[in-house]
C-alpha cells in the first residue's frame, strides 16, 4: 500500500518559553498534507485532543506528546537529534499503518479540547517549590499542557497524599 508519509525532515528546536534550558522538541515537516489521517488516529488513540475544523491533533503515543498539523508533526521532550529521528520514524510508521487500515476504522470527528492551564493548576499541590525546574506551578502547568514536561516532574504530586490528584491529572493529560 502507499504510504501517507514517505518523505519528511526532522529538526530539533528549543521551546520558545525556555531558551537555553537543554530541553528540546522536534519538528517533523512533510511535503504532503497528512490531515486526512487525523480522524482515524483520533479514533484509535485514546489520548487525543482533536480540532477537526482547525486540522490539529494532539496525542500521547505511547509516552511522547505529538502535535500534528497538515504538514507538520511536533514531538515534545526530545533529548537529541538521534532520539528525535527514532521517535519520528516510529510515529510515522504507526501513522502510515493507521492510514493503511483506515477503511476498516470508523473515523472519529469528535472534537476534544485540551485542558486549560488553570484546569491543570487546580489539580496541582501549588507549592511553587521549583523542583520541577519551573519558577511557579503556573509555569509548570503551562509546560505540562504543551507536553514539554511529564506529570512525574512535579515531586509534590508524587507524594502519597496527592495520589488521587496525580491519577486524575494523568488521566486528563
Amino acid at each position: 500500500m502507499d504510504k501517507l508519509i514517505d518523505k519528511y525532515d526532522v529538526k530539533l528546536a528549543e521551546p520558545e518559553c525556555a531558551p537555553g534550558s537543554a530541553r528540546y522538541g522536534a519538528t517533523v515537516t512533510t511535503p504532503n498534507d497528512i490531515s486526512a489521517v487525523f480522524p482515524y488516529l483520533n479514533a484509535t488513540e485514546g489520548n487525543a485532543w482533536y480540532d477537526h475544523q482547525g486540522k490539529i491533533l494532539i496525542l500521547r503515543w505511547p509516552k511522547q506528546v505529538y502535535a500534528l498539523r497538515p504538514n507538520e508533526i511536533r514531538i515534545a521532550r526530545v533529548d537529541d537529534l538521534p532520539q528525535a529521528m527514532r521517535l519520528a520514524d516510529e510515529f510515522i510508521g504507526q501513522t502510515n499503518s493507521t492510514w493503511n487500515r483506515h477503511e476498516d476504522i470508523a473515523p472519529l470527528y469528535e472534537e476534544r479540547k485540551k485542558l486549560s492551564v488553570i484546569d491543570i493548576l487546580k489539580l496541582l499541590p501549588k507549592t511553587n517549590c521549583k523542583k520541577c525546574g519551573y519558577q511557579t506551578c503556573l509555569a509548570y502547568a503551562a509546560a505540562l499542557r504543551q507536553g514539554d514536561i511529564q506529570v512525574e516532574s512535579c515531586l509534590p504530586i508524587c507524594q502519597p497524599e496527592n495520589v488521587e490528584k496525580k491519577q486524575k491529572l494523568e488521566k486528563l493529560i
